[in-house]
């Protein structure tokens, strides 16, 4: 994996880990995808594996894709026979992919009393930069709208408010818009990710599905034991800004009646460096496999997801024929889901990069039928990188890190610096985060050698049910919730259709490309 930084990004590298762009994704032993011809898996294929010597198959019908695991002595020799198969349109090696590193401030998390005063599991404390009180809910949350959903009730809502999640007198945005119409009940929104925290008082009463696609014999990770739930915090924080409840917590996502489908693709990987694995793990970064990713996509179309939010992604070479191959097998996939009626919403990433030219391209983001998604900023707090700067009204732009330059691409809220107070004007974007295994506290699960009572939770800051983070991740989650309301207004409309109204009705922009503007879309014919 050959590391690039970009200049822009070198003046603040030292405030916050960004990550670099991967030119090419990493090749995992041991693990090949097979796509079909006509994208039909043919009947005697696990005759045909198991001559072979292949096990562990996974046949995604929905897809016309198979993964496997071989013996990496004669991978190449088995690549070849498979090659042989007149059905067989090509095999790849299975590669490493990434959550969209998510930018997280280090000193901002906050813990929020749940319902009886009791915390949805163990957490470590946190000292806040400055007094914020939130009341204990009690009774129906329903009636205290004002209360259970302080974040949103404040400046700390304008990510979900800019994309267009206001309406029906919840207080917070505007009395009237999306919201007098529909908050997504009906639509099912599947989260592929690095799982999220069936506990949290925010998601809980929408989430209706879990499970994980992680397999920890083709990958392992000491930091994350596998479980739908997440231990990492990317997914957590998604799934919250494209669906949280009202008066669930303290957060409202653009959708907060949609139904969240949690498919775990991604698990929690030990960070290079540190001194000892604990500092790793904690330092760890959501990962998984290109495999797995597909078979989330054909878990999602399986489950009769309307919308699919892609917070992950890598860069591939197109170039190269291991480049094309997974462009190929990625644009199969991600137009079979789009024909079963799913919306594919996907971040663009993170890297700062200029991605025009064609010989780099982003996946899933790129891949056919998918809508990309850039970041743009706050305006009540523009994006400045100098360091210690302050929030200031001006105008929205392209934040720094985003990856830009795709044609047919939407931009939408994913924050940028300068942070502001834990409840005040930021660049950032409040949301939910995930506390870990239920009735843990933060550190090495058993399969990293650590405790049976301990996980890892928010991203390095223990277990914590809200942070505030920029990032294309962002972006993808809040324009997924704003699919689904879309989709709910018009459930007669193709997934297609869905896309266009989004492009079509979104604020032109030569600094940022074309903004969503859901309001305007709601109003498409």
């Amino acid at each position: 994996m050959r590391i690039r930084f970009l200049p822009l990004l070198a003046a603040i590298l030292s405030l916050h880990n960004i990550g670099a762009a991967q030119t090419q994704p990493r090749q995992v032993s041991g693990g090949l995808v097979i796509v079909y011809r006509n994208s039909t898996i043919p009947d005697n294929m696990d005759e045909t594996l198991a001559r072979l010597g292949l096990h562990g198959q996974k046949h995604l019908h929905h897809l016309g894709i198979t993964t496997v695991r071989s013996d990496s002595s004669v991978e190449d020799l088995t690549i070849t026979r498979l090659l042989s198969l007149p059905q067989v349109a090509s095999v790849l090696h299975d590669h490493y992919v990434t959550g969209h590193t998510l930018l997280v401030h280090p000193v901002q998390p906050i813990q929020v009393p749940v319902a009886g005063g009791q915390p949805a599991s163990q957490v470590t404390s946190v000292t806040l930069p400055d007094p914020v009180t939130f009341p204990v809910r009690h009774g129906d949350p329903s009636s205290l709208y004002g209360s259970a959903d302080s974040f949103y009730n404040s400046p700390q809502n304008w990510a979900v408010l800019q994309s267009g999640g206001f309406g029906d007198n919840i207080p917070g945005g505007p009395s009237t818009g999306a919201w007098n119409i529909t908050k997504g009940a009906g639509i099912r929104i599947a989260i592929l990710d690095s799982g999220i925290d069936a506990n949290h008082p925010d998601l809980i009463s929408g989430l209706a599905f879990n499970l994980s696609e992680v397999d920890q014999a083709a990958l392992p990770s000491p930091c994350d034991d596998g479980s739908p739930q997440d231990q990492q915090g990317h997914g957590t924080f998604a799934a919250s800004l494209a669906a949280a409840a009202v008066g669930g917590g303290n957060t409202i996502g653009v959708a907060p009646q949609a139904t969240l489908i949690n498919i775990k693709v991604l698990q929690r990987m030990a960070a290079v460096g540190g001194a000892n694995l604990t500092a790793q793990c904690e330092a760890g970064e959501p990962g998984g496999l290109l495999s797995w990713v597909l078979q989330g996509i054909d878990d999602a179309v399986a489950q009769h997801a309307s919308v699919i939010s892609l917070s992950l992604g890598t860069l591939v070479d197109i170039s190269t024929g291991e480049g094309a191959g997974w462009q190929a097998a990625f644009n199969q996939a991600t137009y079979a889901a789009a024909q079963s009626g799913a919306v594919i919403v996907a971040a663009l990433g993170n890297d700062g990069l200029d991605l025009s030219s064609g010989t780099f391209v982003e996946l899933p983001a790129q891949s056919r039928s998918v809508l990309p998604v850039v970041a743009s900023t706050n305006p009540a707090c523009v994006e400045n990188v100098t360091p210690n700067a302050t929030c200031a009204a001006g105008l929205v732009t392209r934040a720094f890190y985003s990856n830009f330059g795709v044609p047919g691409a939407l931009a939408a809220p994913g924050g940028s610096v300068p942070n502001g107070p834990g409840a005040g004007v930021s660049g950032y974007i409040r949301g939910a985060c995930s506390s870990g295994l239920p009735n843990t506290a933060d550190g090495l699960p058993l399969n990293g050698g650590g405790q049976a009572n301990q996980s890892f939770g928010c991203f390095g800051l223990g277990h914590t049910q809200y942070v505030q983070s920029i990032g294309t991740s962002a972006s993808a989650a809040l324009v997924a919730g704003a699919a689904a309301i879309l989709r709910a207004s018009h459930p007669n409309w193709s997934s297609s259709q869905i896309v266009s109204a989004l492009l079509n009705s979104a604020i032109p922009s030569t600094v940022t490309g074309p903004r969503l503007n859901l309001p305007a879309a709601l109003a498409e014919q």
